[in-house]
């Protein structure tokens, strides 16, 4: 929040309180808030985040106080605008527009303050009630080292009387409820290869796949807004990601946006972002939607394709046996068919293929050779798109600037069975 008089308005707040004789936890559960909340907003340590909206009318309450005089002692409503008849619009304004204005202003909060990670944790332990906090973060690559994503393990307390799903719908509605949907949270139920004995209830965390708008501080590349199409488990969101993150542009992960709930609304959904064509931004088409019955729009982007070999297939069976039932064989086949059939007949695109002898180590697809093939192929396709654009073939953000030698000159591949080809 800018702008924000964070002592004047904790003293305005704290005068009101002490006037009324309502001590600290009192006036917290008036307000609806945890008292550390409340606490953290009075004795201004940082500017409250924008949900502190979401509790004006109650503050007001228990300071007995006017919500514009609460926007004026906060800085947010200039003294040129005291009057009682402005005063009286400010207020109005300010509740008729509450529900649609914060949901604007969280989005963006989660945009530009603090990490996700640490918004999690701070909501989670300012909850009334005692959550075990486990942390895990799962980190890939040799060659370009780089976070995916955070684990939250959540432990409810043994007195907790609730199941796991009612413990898991609590958090996501009452506790994360205005971050759920803003950060692009979700509840990991596939096995998660970095945490040997986890725990029921896991959140992820996107970290370097999140959902992003384009830069406003690198170079604009000349090159046409992209979509990503993989198959099942074929890293099309972490390829999407790289390249956007090198390009400056936006990047778009269905995963960390906050879908609807339901499957006809969340294909609806799908559907309208990808024909929303806009400039400067690389979009991931979710591939377990191809068979559910997604639309999808290729006009005005170029195309990324993906494939792998057999042996990624093989894998991606085993990953998504419990996610794409009744059998993830036939359901990842008829993807793959239906993928073919969209990708089939576009002039123009760029076919990326992840050959199994880069990423397989012994009887084992290792997840560090697939994050460093597929940085390799990213980077050979940034380099294509920056020198098309008339720019030098140097990555200009996120983890491909690692591969830039003190020279200026970015670090070759080594010897790649995977390819990529660039169509006319």
């Amino acid at each position: 929040m800018t702008q924000w008089q964070a002592a004047r308005w904790a003293e305005t707040v704290r005068a009101g309180l002490k006037a009324r004789g309502l001590s600290l936890d009192e006036a917290a559960r008036q307000v609806g808030v945890p008292t550390s909340t409340l606490r953290s907003w009075i004795e201004h340590r940082h500017a409250p985040k924008v949900t502190i909206f979401d509790h004006w009318t109650a503050l007001a309450k228990v300071t007995g106080l006017g919500e514009a005089e609460l926007l004026q002692a906060a800085g947010v409503l200039p003294d040129s605008l005291t009057s009682s008849i402005h005063l009286a619009q400010a207020t109005k304004s300010l509740r008729d527009g509450i529900e649609e204005a914060g949901r604007f202003l969280r989005r963006a909060d989660s945009l530009v303050s603090s990490s996700s990670m640490s918004q999690v944790i701070n909501e989670l332990s300012a909850s009334r009630i005692d959550w075990e906090l486990r942390m895990r973060t799962a980190n890939r690559g040799e060659d370009v080292p780089l976070t995916l994503h955070h684990y939250v393990g959540v432990v409810p307390p043994p007195d907790l009387p609730l199941s796991g799903e009612e413990a898991r719908d609590l958090i996501e509605r009452d506790v994360l409820g205005h971050l759920w949907r803003p950060l692009g949270l979700y509840w990991r139920r596939l096995m998660v290869h970095d945490w040997a004995d986890p725990p029921r209830l896991i959140i992820q965390v996107a970290e370097q796949e999140s959902t992003h708008p384009p830069s406003t501080s690198l170079p604009v590349v000349d090159a046409p807004p992209m979509i990503v199409f993989a198959p099942v488990w074929g890293y099309g969101y972490l390829m999407g990601s790289l390249i956007a993150d090198a390009l400056g542009f936006g990047n778009v992960d269905f995963r960390y946006f906050g879908m609807p709930d339901s499957l006809e609304e969340r294909l609806e959904w799908v559907g309208r972002e990808l024909a929303d064509v806009s400039p400067r931004f690389v979009k991931a088409v979710p591939p377990t939607m191809f068979r559910q019955g997604l639309r999808v729009h290729t006009e005005g982007y170029l195309p990324i394709c993906v494939t792998y070999g057999p042996r990624m297939r093989e894998h991606a069976v085993r990953v998504y046996r419990d996610v794409l039932l009744p059998d993830s064989d036939i359901a990842i086949r008829e993807n793959d068919e239906i993928r073919e059939r969209i990708v089939a007949g576009l002039p123009s695109r760029i076919d990326v293929r992840i050959d199994d002898a880069d990423v397989v180590d012994g009887d084992t697809v290792n997840r560090h050779k697939i994050n460093d093939t597929v940085a390799w192929l990213s980077e050979q396709i940034v380099e294509h798109l920056l020198l098309a654009s008339g720019l030098p073939p140097v990555p200009l953000g996120g983890p491909l600037r690692q591969l830039v030698l003190p020279s200026g000159r970015v670090q070759r591949p080594p010897a790649l069975a995977s390819t990529v080809s660039f169509g006319a």
